[in-house]
């Protein structure tokens, strides 16, 4: 257990419709992604009533780093903040407008559920927190209340099953018509959890340091999540959020569209705290509402100022130089960057499984400093496949090889070998190397 399913339903749909390819594999991130920033331009637009800083905030998040790279990364997870924006657009629309749309938003509410495991501890208690609210405003009754729980437990009873099922470990698998819910003998992400530590006091506080680190430096050593130039709302960004945040408490306006905003966005560090090793990616909840204050603190600067026009001129060119470096950047040294940390190395699996079952060969596979993610650690663990990490180890290995193996390096690895002197195929990005 470890992968969300709503990415992977999504992609199902894509294959149907244009076959299985790589486009098919990322295009329903890059979709929602579109739609999240559509989704996000309204909100704004209806929450401040004004179309120039909807404008404001739709060229904001259009040239925003985080936004742009999470879109044409195919990770289950970055479904979570898309549809947590999608329900919460259509709760505030629902208790405005008192119409049907508080009730979409419900809908929203549960599939959201779907898209990442730690939805389970955040999701809930939004809702549970914003109930108590709107009533207290009078904005929602018990009837649209009891209503709108119906609606959330009807989309999202398959997943809380599941977690029922797992947690007290009951060995089987329950059918509700069509849906399955299944019981995993193993997890891989019950450790990522404070919970499950075993020291929780002492992860309480690498937590901490580890949120405050990925939230301000905007950057967690991993250059496909944020890269370090940049950062996820560029560097310069983070003193309008906090110009944002903190005219927001300080004026208490009764804004309840901004309530929400806020809420998401506690609740969105209180995740923070309760995961592990958290990386931008583990944090994508917190990113939309901390982009809604930086454009709310920009606002505000803008509107102190509104008589500098140099000062107003000098922030829409800083800002356009910083996307144009992060796209020259990216289109450019970032793709070289990418390519040879091996995470992304294209067609790994075909690779190992020439070497296995076409050349029949005893494989030895070299993965030097980066990650082996699980999936591709199964395929490694079920095969004749040998991994090494060290490259001293590698090359005396290489240099006293038998007749019966094979080696796969990355052709960003292969170092002082030439392969000329051997027979060889290039499969992707890895060279297999045999006699």
């Amino acid at each position: 257990m470890g992968q969300s399913v709503m990415l992977f339903y999504l992609m199902a749909l894509s294959f149907k419709l244009f076959g299985i390819s790589l486009v098919s594999v990322r295009l329903p991130m890059l979709i929602v992604s579109i739609l999240g920033i559509l989704v996000f331009y309204d909100l704004i637009k209806r929450i401040f009533k004004n179309t120039k800083i909807a404008l404001l905030a739709l060229a904001f998040i259009a040239i925003n780093p985080w936004h742009f790279m999470q879109s044409i990364w195919a990770i289950d997870c970055n479904m979570f903040p898309h549809f947590m924006l999608f329900a919460i657009y259509f709760l505030y629309r629902g208790i405005k407008e008192k119409t049907i749309y508080l009730y979409l938003s419900m809908l929203f509410f549960g599939l959201t559920m779907y898209t990442y495991g730690v939805s389970i501890y955040i999701v809930p208690l939004f809702l549970l927190v914003s109930a108590i609210y709107l009533k207290k405003q009078k904005l929602v009754d018990l009837k649209s209340i009891f209503i709108c729980i119906g609606i959330y437990f009807l989309v999202s009873t398959p997943i809380f099953l599941m977690y029922v099922l797992n947690a007290f470990k009951i060995n089987t698998n329950l059918h509700l018509g069509p849906i399955t819910i299944q019981y995993f003998a193993n997890s891989t992400r019950t450790n990522d959890m404070i919970f499950f530590s075993q020291n929780i006091g002492q992860t309480f506080i690498n937590n901490i340091q580890s949120l405050v680190k990925t939230f301000f430096l905007q950057y967690d050593d991993f250059e496909w999540n944020a890269t370090k130039y940049f950062g996820t709302f560029y560097h310069i960004s983070i003193l309008f959020f906090f110009l944002g945040i903190i005219s927001y408490f300080k004026k208490q306006k009764q804004n309840h569209g901004l309530f929400l905003i806020t809420l998401w966005f506690i609740l969105s560090l209180i995740l923070g705290i309760i995961i592990n090793d958290i990386n931008i990616n583990r944090l994508n909840i917190i990113w939309y509402p901390t982009l809604f204050f930086s454009v709310y603190g920009i606002t505000i600067f803008i509107n102190y100022f509104k008589n500098n026009k140099i000062l107003k001129g000098s922030l829409i060119t800083i800002y356009t130089l910083l996307f144009i470096s992060f796209i020259i950047y990216f289109y450019g040294s970032y793709n070289n960057l990418i390519a040879s940390s091996g995470c992304f190395g294209r067609q790994m699996p075909e690779a190992i499984h020439y070497s296995n079952v076409v050349l029949n060969k005893e494989t030895i596979f070299f993965s030097p400093s980066y990650e082996i993610y699980p999936e591709y650690q199964d395929i490694i663990d079920q095969t004749k496949t040998e991994q090494i990490n060290d490259y001293d180890i590698l090359m005396n290995r290489f240099k006293n090889k038998k007749d019966n193996e094979a080696f796969i390096i990355s052709k960003y690895d292969i170092g002082n070998i030439d392969i000329n002197d051997y027979q060889y195929i290039l499969i992707g990005d890895y060279y297999i190397i045999y006699e």
